[in-house]
């Protein structure tokens, strides 16, 4: 019954991860093109704005992505029987 409970928790950390990174990934990707000039996007907010959205972003954009990537391998590898359950 545990197992259940730790496996079903893993999968909403993957699932909120998953939405929370595709929020930062958007919010890095306008603020770069911002930051170029590039597609309209300058006129969207300035290249000081930009930069710092950018900057302030990298780390959340890291744990995101290692929370995200790491629950996922390890479900995979339980799902195909490298781990056992």
């Amino acid at each position: 019954m545990a197992r259940r409970r730790v496996a079903y928790y893993l999968v909403k950390v993957t699932r909120i991860s998953g939405w929370l990174l595709m929020g930062v990934v958007l919010v890095c990707i306008v603020s770069g093109l911002s930051m170029c000039g590039q597609l309209g996007f300058e006129t969207l907010m300035s290249a000081r704005l930009a930069l710092a959205l950018h900057k302030v972003f990298v780390w959340p954009l890291i744990v995101l992505f290692l929370v995200h990537a790491l629950t996922s391998v390890y479900l995979a590898l339980r799902r195909w029987g490298w781990i056992p359950r």
